[in-house]
């Protein structure tokens, strides 16, 4: 297992960790920040919209890091540290859609509850729901 958080797409992260069975990885949807960042600048929250503008350069997109877990050959994608935080009901489209595009199976938005097992000496991945 590991975990990419707080970073923006990296093709070296994918060939560092080749073959994982895990892949935590933040994602930010930049088309929703664009949104927000416009609206603060039409307020006049120059301050606000500056930094939703900033933190468009150093975080990955979902379908950046679908294809980093492809490259990777990770048998599963858990999208975590999602920016913007949204409801589950509005996070699964905003984040999954494009994801869903590069990567079709093998991929889960991660939430508080989601508990993801790897037994010894088996391949399996136990992915339960705790909620």
């Amino acid at each position: 297992m590991v975990i990419s958080g707080d970073t923006q797409a990296s093709p070296a992260f994918a060939t560092a960790v080749a073959g994982v069975d895990v892949m935590v990885h933040e994602a930010q949807a930049n088309e929703l920040l664009r949104q927000a960042q416009a609206i603060m600048a039409a307020r006049g929250n120059a301050w606000l919209a500056k930094l939703l503008g900033d933190i468009q350069t150093y975080h990955t997109m979902p379908a950046e890091a679908a294809g980093i877990a492809n490259q990777a050959g990770a048998k599963l994608l858990i999208l975590t540290h999602l920016t913007p935080p949204l409801p589950e009901f509005f996070a699964e489209p905003a984040f999954m859609t494009e994801v869903e595009r590069v990567r079709p199976s093998g991929s889960l938005l991660g939430h508080d509850g989601l508990m993801v097992s790897l037994p010894a000496g088996s391949d399996r991945l136990d992915i339960t729901d705790l909620k």
